[in-house]
């Protein structure tokens, strides 16, 4: 998918996202990514089995990628590559292709080549919150 209708139609029309490696620490760099996307609109989905059965901001955190009940437009990575071994196999075993939105930190060129070959639209090192507030105007946020 070409960059300006990911932009249009993803990051400024707020839609699905899977946060992979979202923790209930609240200092983390994801979780201000993700505080600010839900100012933003955009519906989260907490992706880490660790923290299953709690919550962060009010949403309950999903094992796997398969354990979302909604299907997600974009599945925001924020592990590091030496733990992403099992990312391609829980998204071949999707019935869609999301976005696979590589944050800063999570880059991973052979997986990511992997993805492409397969159909998958794959943004690499850049930050969703930064791509959002750069090109989609103003923030919801209030003064």
């Amino acid at each position: 998918m070409e960059w300006e209708k990911i932009i249009q139609n993803y990051v400024c029309s707020p839609c699905r996202v899977g946060v992979l490696g979202a923790t209930v620490e609240t200092g983390r760099p994801v979780s201000g990514v993700m505080s600010y996307l839900m100012l933003q609109g955009f519906k989260l989905y907490p992706i880490n089995p660790k923290y299953v059965g709690l919550k962060i901001f009010g949403l309950d955190f999903y094992a796997t990628i398969r354990d979302v009940p909604d299907v997600l437009d974009i599945i925001s990575v924020f592990i590091s590559p030496q733990n992403q071994a099992f990312l391609l196999g829980d998204l071949e075993n999707l019935t869609y292709k999301p976005i696979v939105w590589m944050q800063p930190g999570a880059e991973n060129p052979e997986l990511e080549g992997r993805l492409k070959a397969l159909g998958y639209s794959v943004v690499s090192g850049q930050c969703l919150m930064a791509i959002h507030k750069l090109h989609c105007g103003k923030s919801r946020r209030r003064p």
